[in-house]
């Protein structure tokens, strides 16, 4: 239940549209008084710990749309969230109330760019619903579909089209429930003949989904998983560059943002781990360096739990320029290594804050270190000079919020 008192305060904190925050009030000052929406607003909202966005989705009587979509957002996970929560089979028309929200919204949202006499606007529905889906059996391993999933089975493939492949039934159905752009779902006869199994496929073609009935032989050609999961889903993703080609952030942050940064994680289900934790921590997004695991690694998306997708991640080549950009522009960057003098408990920092974990076996590098605000060391009693990172940076993320907590 949404507090819309809070909501409007919000709004005007942050939003300079006035036009649409007072169509809103209005709709609300109505709904106080008779119990009914007029027009009838749907609101979503993003955010842990406090409000940090707010989508307005107010319905229209037109053959092209059936939302106009206004988003105020503070952080790059709040929008992702929001873009997350516009519900498919549907077309909005978005007002673009940022530079930034422009550069993000085709992630998620399939459309294009609309410039009128009232402003800039993106007209689009979600990814994998918004065009005629098909539902139909596939025989043959050399069938289109099968294909396409097969080329994204390899690196170059996942790039190549912004997806990844999420396997079996919990990471679908994450996938399913959390309103990620799902380009198509494969699934056996075994699966659906699960009562479980059946509801999520009557929830696919409701919202309009691709899905194929294929044989646990045509999903054996796809992947090397064994047991053969029963079903699987191509799933749309970026991984935009955390610098712009200037040099500039090209990540979009409040004074309140956490920012995990990882360098060089080798195992890719301790990235999955690591970015699950991330995930559960309310961390703004996760910068990723370009050696190490990919987080569209089988193994990554299978540990992260839901946390590939419904989390923002970046890439850099250069973890030591990303710093930089981060300090020059406000940050602070604690940086966890064994060998620091200042323990995590005893050390003072201020937001926004990028905490940054090193490689399994070899930590940070020494350029890492040397560019950070502050380095810490987690305390430990005898016996274990380290930790498991996705479980280090647990404690790291963790502490922050526990001393920030609102």
């Amino acid at each position: 239940m949404n507090n819309y008192d809070e909501v409007i305060a919000f709004l005007e904190k942050e939003d300079s549209d006035t036009d649409a925050i007072s169509r809103f009030k209005q709709a609300y000052q109505t709904f106080c008084e008779t119990g009914e929406w007029q027009p009838a607003y749907e609101v979503r909202v993003a955010g842990w710990q406090q409000l940090d966005g707010v989508m307005l989705l107010e319905p229209v009587r037109t053959l092209e749309n059936d939302y106009q979509v206004h988003i105020t957002a503070t952080s790059e996970r709040s929008l992702r969230e929001l873009l997350l929560a516009f519900p498919r089979r549907h077309i909005g028309l978005f007002h673009l109330t940022g530079k930034w929200i422009e550069d993000r919204i085709s992630d998620v949202i399939d459309g294009d760019s609309i410039q009128t006499d009232a402003g800039s606007f993106y007209r689009g529905g979600k990814r994998g619903s918004r065009t005629k889906a098909e539902q139909r059996p596939v025989l043959k391993r050399k069938d289109a579909i099968v294909s396409h999933i097969r080329k994204l089975t390899s690196l170059k493939g996942k790039l190549e089209h912004s997806q990844f492949i999420a396997e079996g039934s919990l990471i679908v159905e994450r996938a399913v429930e959390d309103g990620l752009p799902i380009e198509s779902l494969l699934y056996t006869p075994e699966f659906v003949a699960t009562a479980d199994g059946k509801v999520l496929l009557e929830r696919a073609v409701a919202e309009n989904l691709s899905i194929y009935q294929v044989s646990p032989g045509v999903i054996g050609s796809i992947t090397t998983t064994r047991p053969v999961p029963s079903i699987m889903a191509s799933v749309h993703l970026s991984y935009p560059n955390f610098l712009s080609a200037s040099g500039s952030l090209n990540f979009h942050f409040g004074q309140r943002c956490l920012l995990l940064i990882a360098e060089d994680i080798g195992n890719p289900d301790n990235l999955g781990m690591t970015l699950r934790t991330a995930d559960a921590a309310g961390v703004s997004a996760v910068l990723l360096s370009h050696a190490g695991a990919h987080p569209f690694h089988k193994n990554c998306v299978r540990a992260s739990r839901g946390a590939v997708g419904r989390l923002p991640l970046f890439q850099t080549s250069s973890i030591t320029e990303a710093i930089a950009a981060l300090r020059a522009s406000g940050w602070c960057v604690l940086g966890a290594t064994a060998g620091a003098e200042d323990e995590l408990y005893t050390t003072g920092f201020s937001r926004p804050i990028a905490i940054i974990v090193g490689n399994e076996n070899t930590g940070l590098s020494i350029e890492a270190r040397e560019s950070c605000t502050t380095l810490v060391r987690i305390p430990m009693a005898a016996g274990q000079s380290s930790l498991n990172v996705g479980v280090a940076a647990g404690v790291l993320l963790y502490a922050f919020v526990q001393r920030h907590r609102i």
